[in-house]
């Protein structure tokens, strides 16, 4: 994994100009538990990478008349910052899952303060959980017609994060009942 995470630097963060704390934000996110496809979509995201309707346009591979509207809120155009952050959708996902961990949290500017804000092994996981179900969701409403309420999306987050915890972390074994309902005691079982 190091040694590709050395190539790719190379020849993309070549051009690019990176401060000290997003340097710090790269090396975390290899050094993470979570499955490598996750991990990859997360350094695409935080070079602003992904395919989102703005950067397929800019590449010029949406038709001129397509719409350029975030899929989920249809409100906006899409780009990341907009779909992972400032999407009303997106923030309604945020807000189960925050309220879930009880945590209290402002919605960051960037998607490199968001990660920032997430640091920490089981943190930035979360962030990473979230961000992939809300990319599976805006792909499944573009290709398969599909969609999912933000409670359904939310379960989801809690559900593929009790499974990533129990076979990527070295922690006592839990029921998923006792992950819904206190994920904070369930990751303080080291």
């Amino acid at each position: 994994m190091k040694s590709s995470y050395t190539v790719l630097e190379l020849t993309y963060l070549l051009d690019i100009e990176l401060c000290p704390r997003e340097e710090q934000v790269f090396s975390l996110i290899w050094k993470s538990p979570t499955p490598s496809k996750v991990v990859a979509f997360s350094w695409s995201l935080l070079l602003d990478r992904i395919p989102t309707r703005v950067n397929l346009a800019i590449h010029n591979i949406l038709e001129p008349d397509s719409s350029l509207l975030c899929v989920l809120c249809e409100r906006h155009v899409e780009s990341s910052t907009h779909l992972f952050l400032h999407c009303n959708v997106s923030a309604l996902i945020w807000c189960g899952v925050l309220n879930w961990l009880e945590f209290n949290f402002i919605t960051p500017p960037n998607i490199f303060t968001h990660f920032e804000c997430w640091n920490g092994e089981a943190n930035s996981k979360r962030i990473k959980k979230g961000a992939w179900l809300i990319w599976k969701e805006r792909n499944e409403r573009i290709f398969n017609n599909q969609r999912k309420e933000v409670e359904e999306i939310v379960d989801e987050i809690k559900a593929v994060s009790w499974f990533w915890v129990l076979s990527r972390l070295k922690i006592a074994s839990f029921l998923f009942y006792k992950w819904t309902w206190n994920p904070k005691e369930c990751l303080n079982r080291r």
